[in-house]
Protein backbone atom coordinates (compact mmCIF):
# COMPACT_ATOMS: atom_id res chain seq x y z
CA UNK A 1 0.00 0.00 0.00
CA UNK A 2 0.98 3.65 -0.40
CA UNK A 3 1.00 6.29 2.34
CA UNK A 4 -0.23 9.90 2.13
CA UNK A 5 3.10 11.05 0.68
CA UNK A 6 3.21 8.41 -2.05
CA UNK A 7 5.77 6.23 -0.27
CA UNK A 8 5.39 2.48 -0.20
CA UNK A 9 4.25 1.42 3.27
CA UNK A 10 6.12 -1.53 4.72
CA UNK A 11 4.26 -3.72 7.17
CA UNK A 12 6.07 -4.57 10.39
CA UNK A 13 7.54 -8.05 10.43
CA UNK A 14 5.05 -10.78 11.25
CA UNK A 15 6.28 -13.15 13.93
CA UNK A 16 4.28 -15.61 15.97
CA UNK A 17 5.24 -13.84 19.19
CA UNK A 18 4.00 -10.47 17.91
CA UNK A 19 0.87 -12.05 16.40
CA UNK A 20 -0.04 -13.81 19.64
CA UNK A 21 0.52 -10.57 21.56
CA UNK A 22 -1.61 -8.58 19.08
CA UNK A 23 -4.40 -11.12 19.57
CA UNK A 24 -3.86 -11.15 23.35
CA UNK A 25 -3.25 -14.93 23.27
CA UNK A 26 -6.90 -15.52 22.38
CA UNK A 27 -7.89 -18.03 19.72
CA UNK A 28 -9.64 -16.28 16.85
CA UNK A 29 -12.18 -19.10 16.58
CA UNK A 30 -13.13 -20.42 20.03
CA UNK A 31 -12.22 -17.30 22.03
CA UNK A 32 -10.33 -19.17 24.73
CA UNK A 33 -7.00 -17.91 26.08
CA UNK A 34 -3.83 -19.97 25.58
CA UNK A 35 -0.10 -19.84 26.23
CA UNK A 36 2.14 -19.20 23.23
CA UNK A 37 3.17 -22.86 23.03
CA UNK A 38 -0.49 -23.85 22.60
CA UNK A 39 -1.20 -21.33 19.83
CA UNK A 40 -0.39 -21.40 16.15
CA UNK A 41 -0.57 -18.96 13.25
CA UNK A 42 -3.68 -19.54 11.18
CA UNK A 43 -4.03 -18.11 7.69
CA UNK A 44 -7.64 -16.97 7.32
CA UNK A 45 -7.40 -17.65 3.58
CA UNK A 46 -5.06 -20.65 3.40
CA UNK A 47 -1.76 -20.06 1.60
CA UNK A 48 -2.48 -22.93 -0.80
CA UNK A 49 -5.67 -21.07 -1.81
CA UNK A 50 -3.83 -17.82 -2.54
CA UNK A 51 -3.77 -16.34 0.95
CA UNK A 52 -0.65 -14.44 1.97
CA UNK A 53 1.46 -14.75 5.10
CA UNK A 54 0.67 -11.21 6.19
CA UNK A 55 -0.91 -9.48 9.19
CA UNK A 56 -4.31 -9.04 7.49
CA UNK A 57 -4.55 -12.78 6.77
CA UNK A 58 -3.28 -14.15 10.08
CA UNK A 59 -4.89 -14.81 13.44
CA UNK A 60 -3.92 -16.74 16.52
CA UNK A 61 -5.57 -20.15 16.74
CA UNK A 62 -5.42 -22.89 19.30
CA UNK A 63 -4.14 -26.14 17.88
CA UNK A 64 -7.56 -27.81 18.09
CA UNK A 65 -9.29 -25.03 16.12
CA UNK A 66 -6.46 -24.79 13.59
CA UNK A 67 -6.68 -28.55 12.99
CA UNK A 68 -10.48 -28.46 12.76
CA UNK A 69 -10.39 -25.56 10.28
CA UNK A 70 -7.77 -27.33 8.20
CA UNK A 71 -7.06 -25.91 4.76
CA UNK A 72 -10.42 -24.18 4.51
CA UNK A 73 -11.62 -20.62 4.93
CA UNK A 74 -13.59 -19.83 8.11
CA UNK A 75 -16.79 -19.80 6.05
CA UNK A 76 -16.08 -23.20 4.50
CA UNK A 77 -15.27 -24.64 7.93
CA UNK A 78 -18.30 -23.06 9.62
CA UNK A 79 -15.95 -21.33 12.07
CA UNK A 80 -16.51 -17.56 12.00
CA UNK A 81 -13.74 -15.33 13.32
CA UNK A 82 -14.50 -13.66 16.64
CA UNK A 83 -12.14 -10.76 15.83
CA UNK A 84 -10.66 -9.28 12.69
CA UNK A 85 -6.96 -9.20 11.88
CA UNK A 86 -5.25 -5.82 11.50
CA UNK A 87 -1.78 -4.43 10.87
CA UNK A 88 -0.20 -2.91 13.98
CA UNK A 89 1.33 0.51 13.50
CA UNK A 90 5.03 1.05 14.22
CA UNK A 91 4.44 2.10 17.84
CA UNK A 92 2.21 -0.84 18.62
CA UNK A 93 4.70 -3.15 16.92
CA UNK A 94 7.49 -1.91 19.22
CA UNK A 95 5.32 -2.87 22.19
CA UNK A 96 4.37 -6.22 20.66
CA UNK A 97 8.03 -7.12 20.21
CA UNK A 98 8.11 -7.45 23.99
CA UNK A 99 11.15 -5.28 24.53
CA UNK A 100 11.97 -3.78 27.89
CA UNK A 101 10.08 -0.51 27.74
CA UNK A 102 10.34 2.02 30.54
CA UNK A 103 7.14 3.47 31.99
CA UNK A 104 7.58 6.90 30.39
CA UNK A 105 8.45 5.31 27.04
CA UNK A 106 5.34 3.12 27.26
CA UNK A 107 3.16 6.16 27.94
CA UNK A 108 4.57 7.84 24.82
CA UNK A 109 4.10 4.72 22.67
CA UNK A 110 0.54 4.12 23.91
CA UNK A 111 -0.40 7.68 22.89
CA UNK A 112 0.52 6.69 19.32
CA UNK A 113 -1.31 3.34 19.31
CA UNK A 114 -4.62 3.51 17.40
CA UNK A 115 -7.81 3.34 19.45
CA UNK A 116 -8.88 0.10 17.68
CA UNK A 117 -5.76 -1.69 18.93
CA UNK A 118 -6.29 -4.62 21.28
CA UNK A 119 -3.55 -3.13 23.46
CA UNK A 120 -6.18 -0.69 24.77
CA UNK A 121 -8.47 -3.48 26.02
Amino acid sequence: SIDYFGNKKIDPSLTNAALFSRDRHICGYCGDSFTSKNLSRDHVVPVHKGGEDRWMNAVSACRACNTRKGGRTPEQAGMPLIYLPYIPNRYEHLILQNRRILKDQMAYLMEKVPKHSRLHS
